[in-house]
């Protein structure tokens, strides 16, 4: 008798024991401690990877471009359908050489929390649509979810749109004219 005292005693010790060992729950305060910290230290790490990215973008490497999104990353560019997957990225990407791409990003604001981050930011893109010699730049605004996978972070949605107002179509030909009564 004495030794199942003894053994359930033990038992009820150990799983005392392990629930002590297990941390707390993060008061708010923590946890705005702790994602404040995490966010500058991303901010930093974002600003690396977007010098990578426009570097790569701007030398028309799609298929590095669309490495550093997740398998199943989402590119949803203005005015086009959105490319779901690396390999539709990349196809999506691929045709930019020909307007000689020049894209700058500035993050302006991120936010981490453990294995995920949101960057908040402005870009200038200029290139020379497809018929056209000179070039032309916009302006635009961003967001972008990042994913920690397997230690690196990775474009999970990727979203612009821009600060231009929309080009208006040209004007209708004037009426023909009319028939002059006599």
């Amino acid at each position: 008798m004495r030794g199942t005292q003894r053994v359930g005693l033990t038992i009820v010790l150990a799983a005392g024991l392990a629930a002590g060992c297990q941390p707390a729950a993060e008061t708010p305060q923590q946890a705005e401690t702790r994602m404040n910290t995490e966010s500058a230290a991303m901010k930093t790490i974002v600003d690396s990877l977007d010098k990578e990215f426009a570097t790569h973008f701007n030398m028309v490497h799609a298929d590095v471009v669309a490495a550093m999104y997740t398998e199943q990353g989402h590119l949803m560019a203005p005015n086009m359908a959105e490319a779901v997957g690396r390999e539709a990225i990349k196809a999506g990407l691929a045709g930019m050489g020909a307007m000689k791409p020049q894209l700058q990003l500035t993050a302006q604001s991120v936010t981490a929390n453990g294995p995920m981050a949101i960057e908040r930011g402005t870009y200038v893109f200029t290139f020379t649509p497809p018929g056209m010699t000179a070039p032309m730049t916009d302006k635009g605004k961003y967001l972008v979810h990042w994913h920690q996978v397997n230690g690196h972070w990775l474009l999970a949605d990727d979203i612009w749109n821009s600060d231009l107002p929309p080009m208006a179509p040209p004007p209708p030909p004037p009426p023909a004219p009319g028939k002059k009564k006599m």
